[in-house]
């Protein structure tokens, strides 16, 4: 039978809303992205690429040792830093050479940028599913985002490794939720390559989960003796002298360095900062850190609990650059899932049974609070011309505003319930006064819920 005109139009209107939607999403991915690059290259102070700086040092130090040289003797140029990492990465970065400095960077860039997208639909895919909405979409607004904020874009402008890093742990974030008996190496080999994901191995004892800090602390271990196998005296210098002399990586007082040590550096410039105020509050940071991050973790929410760990490693660190604070991302987007309507655990979750919309609005207003600061880079307003004296306390914050970031998140940032049973369950039920116990079994997990354990 021929088909009726109504079903027809039908047909017409579904196909005009399908390219409606597609359109409203093409626009918006786009207005993200144009933003997002405007804001880089014409609002942000320093440029988006550093000439590949770091990159630079790595070749040219794993160069001058594979000629027989000392490997912490190198320097780029005469005054400027040299290599900085363990003899472990050394060895891994002995592929670099094999190509002209050119083709390495661009190599770098991509493999970079490839991580970026991969590590941003891990992170929010989930989200957006919980939410009904198009990964795709949700993605595709989120990597400009993303690609903007500058840890992400310094670390790609000099050639960083942090990434791979990032990557690192968050595949032992994955392994840890579904139990493989080969979580722990992730931690061990960023721990190997740079000393402060070594933070997490104290995470996983104190999450109980010690099979997985053995095989950790084991890969670390293990990768550090390949390098003393390959490099006794390079590796003996590294434990020995260069890992304990910040003076090689930087200034603290460097606008860049946003760690405790580094705040207390502003605030006492020219003077140097006082070693045991900095011991004391590291280790207050420290231990409000992993006792959050470990709580979060008992409540479901693993990956909290991995930004909470890498923010705290990021704070108590002598010397954090910008580009090494990048676990503000996934602190981001937690805050958007619960700004989108996912419930929290724990004290706040009592007071926001009856207030879910105070609570999604709270919890948007920090996420643009943390996300416009690393988007801007507003700390360098505050950044007192060359020779100037320190001024007003206001000035020494905004210089160190990613530390103050980071000290409130590790307060604020929520661990959030991913079966959903907050939001469905009643008051009264959740308090023990009155619902049957027919209904309390009832209760089911909301549409695109899902437990990370």
């Amino acid at each position: 039978m021929p088909t009726s005109v109504p079903e027809r139009g039908s047909a017409s209107r579904s196909r005009r809303r399908v390219v409606a939607r597609a359109s409203t999403r093409l626009a918006a991915v786009s207005a993200v992205t144009v933003a997002a690059a405007y804001v880089v290259f014409e609002v942000v102070e320093k440029p988006p690429l550093h000439g590949f700086f770091d990159l630079q040092v790595y070749r040219g130090a794993v160069l001058w040792w594979l000629q027989g040289e000392p490997l912490y003797s190198f320097e780029l140029e005469p005054g400027l830093k040299g290599f900085t990492y363990p003899p472990f990465a050394a060895v891994l970065m002995v592929p670099l050479t094999w190509l002209p400095a050119g083709p390495a960077a661009i190599l770098v860039l991509l493999a970079s940028a490839v991580v970026v997208v991969l590590v941003t639909w891990w992170l929010v895919a989930p989200v957006a599913r919980r939410h009904e909405t198009s990964p795709w979409f949700a993605v595709a607004l989120a990597v400009p985002a993303v690609l903007a904020m500058e840890p992400i874009r310094v670390t790609l402008g000099e050639g960083q490794l942090n990434m791979f890093i990032f990557a690192l742990v968050l595949a032992d974030v994955v392994a840890l939720r579904r139990g493989w008996a080969w979580c722990g190496v992730g931690i061990g080999l960023a721990s190997a390559l740079k000393l402060t994901p070594a933070l997490f191995i104290a995470f996983l004892v104190l999450i109980g989960r010690r099979r997985a800090a053995v095989v950790a602390a084991g890969t670390s271990l293990g990768a550090t003796l390949l390098g003393f196998v390959v490099d006794a005296d390079a590796s003996w210098e590294y434990w020995t002298s260069t890992l304990w002399d910040t003076s090689r990586v930087g200034r603290l007082v460097n606008p860049w360095n946003q760690s405790i040590l580094g705040l207390l550096a502003h605030v006492s410039d020219p003077a140097q900062p006082d070693r045991l105020l900095w011991a004391l509050l590291a280790a207050g940071a420290a231990v409000l850190g992993l006792v959050r991050a470990v709580r979060v973790y008992r409540r479901g929410d693993d990956l909290a609990a991995a930004a909470l760990a890498g923010l705290t490693a990021c704070l108590v660190s002598p010397i954090s650059w910008v580009h090494h604070l990048y676990w503000v991302v996934p602190a981001v987007v937690l805050l958007a899932d619960v700004a989108a309507g996912t419930p929290v655990l724990g004290t706040v979750s009592h007071w926001s049974r009856d207030r879910p919309r105070a609570l999604a609005v709270g919890a948007g207003l920090l996420a643009v609070a943390v996300a416009v600061p690393f988007l801007l880079s507003i700390y360098w307003t505050f950044v007192p011309a060359s020779g100037m004296p320190t001024s007003v306390p206001a000035d020494i914050v905004g210089r160190s505003v990613y530390t103050c970031v980071m000290l409130a998140l590790l307060v604020l940032l929520p661990a959030r319930d991913l079966t959903g049973r907050t939001a469905r369950r009643p008051i009264g039920e959740e308090r023990g006064l009155g619902a049957p116990s027919g209904e309390r079994s009832s209760a089911r997990p909301r549409p695109g819920g899902w437990s990370p354990r």
